[in-house]
């Protein structure tokens, strides 16, 4: 079976000894400290997985993934770190990071996401569309601006009630959304309406039309969370799409 190759950059010497003595036998294993170490091993050592601490001294994390991203070198990547943030986030969606774990994190519970890793690089190359891409372009086509923290939220809470249109809504989505974002369900339930009512503002009346038909009086009323997030899981389950551009700057 073939071996893949992997680069352990963590600058924290306790948690890099327990990776590496878990990891290796397992794949063609290489370590390095700091993050220009890292640079140069990725441009020679070419790993398929880059298990990444983002405090890294010399070069911080961020900034290797965008290094390595320029020199187009797609390694799948784990990132460590002792605190997030928007920006991080917003990182680690721009560069595709497979996962961030918060440290401090579990030596058998990181080697556990990192096989995780391991088993998408072996999947074929032809894989079914991601439905996350999908609501991400509705929300976008529908004026909602993707820095918002509801965009998120929404994101996940649709493709769960595309996967499950029977749960209840509080109890049920909302609880699991904020479960994976580390939140509570208030605060979930805060942001995707503010999230829905900015895209309403600044909304296109037509497009809007398309999804939200006007009431008996004739008038299209502002969706309600719960609405609004049938109404997208429903499109995500029939594959139905605006025929529209999407709108530059959301």
């Amino acid at each position: 079976m073939e071996t893949r190759k992997l680069l352990l950059a963590e600058g924290n010497e306790e948690l890099a000894l327990a990776l590496e003595e878990g990891l290796r036998g397992h794949y063609v294993l290489r370590v390095c400290r700091d993050g220009q170490a890292a640079l140069q091993l990725m441009h020679t050592f070419r790993p398929d997985i880059l298990v990444l601490d983002l405090m890294l001294p010399g070069l911080d994390g961020i900034s290797l993934l965008q290094r390595i991203t320029d020199a187009q070198l797609n390694p799948m990547v784990l990132a460590t770190s002792r605190y997030y943030s928007e920006y991080i986030l917003d990182a680690m969606d721009r560069f595709g990071v497979g996962y961030l774990i918060v440290k401090p994190c579990d030596t058998r519970a990181t080697i556990a996401r990192i096989g995780d890793l391991t088993s998408r690089i072996r999947q074929p190359k032809i894989t079914p569309p991601d439905p996350r891409d999908a609501v991400s372009n509705l929300l976008r086509q529908l004026r909602m601006r993707g820095k918002l923290k509801g965009f998120r939220y929404l994101r996940e809470a649709i493709v769960l009630m595309a996967e499950d249109p029977d749960q209840a809504l509080t109890k049920e989505l909302y609880t699991e959304v904020a479960r994976q974002f580390n939140t509570g369900y208030k605060q979930v339930e805060r942001c995707i309406r503010t999230a829905i009512e900015e895209a309403w503002e600044v909304r296109d009346e037509q497009l809007w039309l398309q999804y939200f038909p006007p009431g008996a009086d004739n008038v299209l009323s502002r969706p309600s969370n719960g609405d609004f997030i049938v109404r997208m899981a429903q499109c995500i389950q029939s594959g139905e799409s605006i025929e529209e551009p999407m709108y530059g700057g959301y």
